[in-house]
């Protein structure tokens, strides 16, 4: 049974000396190394507590778990419910990049977990005890968050990888239920916006396409190729000079598709290969012969097109200093990918804004998020060309690698408009009734006789 011992300290409370209140027990001792119970052994254990209130209340719940599932399992959910928020982060990250080695998950997901956790959960919970955060300390974070006008998209990010970690805690007896789950995030949704997306027309491609090229002809190219092939921006870092297949066309003309089998992406300042976001993502895709043909021209003067694994797109060397006011061009590096963040900022976005179209820009101290047009809408511009061309949604649907025809149809839906080819809405007006004349009506009518009249 659990007891309370009383001592004097060397601190004074009116007058007095203040008294510490010591909860003691025994339990049975452990072995270090198993975890198990050694025969016919126990340790005493004891917590201090400043008034005898708590001390008392404590020794009651130690006494109720004498009768279930003892005080050993108690205090030690005591003892970790006190580790601090940061430390379970830590672990559930931890946990995460083990299933990026067993391939259950992305190391890209994973760093999209910890870049979340640093930005907001970290700063707000980091060094707080995980048992002393209550749903209501949950509710208040969620409302900071919504305050700082995070799209829903991106809120509900937040809030899940802060639901992962508490789970966490809980499978590990730490805590004994998820604070989040007491905070109603369902209302958050009501008003949810989705990210608009702004696919181009083939004469704005073109024309951004142009203005790229005044520099940089091949990133010219690169451009016309993402915008009709349809390609992630991972996809086309990954490409590799032997993805790109030829063969023989029509009255001299080539050929090709792209084999889309790999994603890469810089990390830590080296460039890893990283699987494809589905199994579906795998794919070949077809290109127009005019594309074909300037690609053939370009593998051409490709300075590594001998060798199958070198990059199809080269990265741009340092340089590009400014040089009166003027940027300078920057020599190509056929060793390595095409950085598309790096290409994005510093030569698609610019080209987008010659040509008057919005930018896709993120907060800054100074001026709000700009939702504009961004890399990947060069993939929203290759469905949408297709779909308005008639080609059937299945078959844009594998060109994309969507995980699913639905996905295709609910992301591409509401972009063929009626005068670009989208489907009119022809049903027929329904038959109007068929006419009766009024004497044929008067035939058809039956007199009634009265109850009880003759006849």
């Amino acid at each position: 049974m659990a007891y309370i011992r009383t001592h004097n300290t060397t601190q004074k409370r009116r007058g007095k000396a203040a008294k510490r209140y010591e909860v003691c027990w025994r339990e049975p001792a452990t072995n270090p190394a198993t975890g198990l119970p050694i025969p016919g052994k126990t340790r005493t254990r004891q917590e201090s507590y400043p008034t005898r209130e708590a001390a008392e209340a404590r020794r009651d719940e130690l006494n109720a778990a004498k009768h279930t599932g003892g005080t050993t399992a108690l205090a030690d959910q005591r003892k970790a419910g006190a580790q601090t928020f940061g430390y379970y982060a830590a672990a559930w990250l931890a946990a995460q990049r083990v299933k990026v080695a067993s391939g259950r998950l992305k190391a890209d997901t994973v760093d999209g977990y910890g870049k979340r956790l640093a930005v907001y959960a970290l700063p707000e919970f980091g060094g707080m005890a995980i048992g002393a955060i209550t749903p209501t300390l949950c509710e208040r974070y969620l409302a900071r968050l919504a305050g700082r006008g995070l799209t829903p998209a991106t809120l509900k990010h937040h809030w899940s990888v802060l639901r992962a970690v508490f789970g966490y805690a809980v499978r590990h007896k730490a805590i004994p239920a998820n604070p989040v789950d007491g905070v109603d995030f369902s209302a958050n949704g009501a008003q949810r916006r989705n990210r608009r997306h702004h696919p181009l027309t083939a004469e704005q491609v073109g024309a951004v396409a142009a203005t790229i090229g005044t520099r940089y002809p091949v990133y010219e190219l690169l451009t016309l190729f993402a915008a009709y092939t349809g390609l992630r921006a991972e996809e086309l870092a990954g490409l590799e000079v032997q993805d790109l297949v030829f063969t023989p066309g029509p009255a001299g003309v080539p050929r090709a598709r792209v084999d889309v089998r790999r994603a890469k992406k810089r990390r830590g300042g080296e460039w890893l290969s990283d699987t494809l976001k589905s199994a579906k993502s795998s794919r070949n895709v077809p290109l127009p012969s005019w594309l074909a043909v300037r690609m053939a021209d370009y593998l051409n003067n490709h300075p590594a097109a001998n060798t199958a694994e070198a990059p199809l797109w080269p990265n741009r060397a340092l340089g590009g200093a400014r040089r009166r006011g003027c940027l300078a061009v920057a020599p190509l590096d056929y060793s390595e990918p095409c950085d598309m963040g790096a290409f994005y900022k510093n030569l698609f976005r610019p080209a987008l804004e010659v040509n008057g179209l919005p930018a896709s820009r993120p907060a800054t101290a100074d001026a709000p998020a700009t939702q504009g047009v961004r890399l990947h809408d060069l993939r929203h511009t290759f469905a949408t060309l297709q779909l308005s061309a008639g080609v059937h949604f299945m078959q844009v649907s594998k060109w994309l690698g969507h995980s699913t025809f639905t996905l295709t149809l609910d992301v591409y839906g509401d972009y063929i408009p009626e005068q670009d080819g989208g489907a009119l809405n022809t049903l027929p007006e329904p038959a109007p009734p068929p006419q009766t004349s009024p004497a044929a009506v008067a035939g058809n009518v039956v007199p009634l006789r009265r109850v009880g009249s003759p006849g």
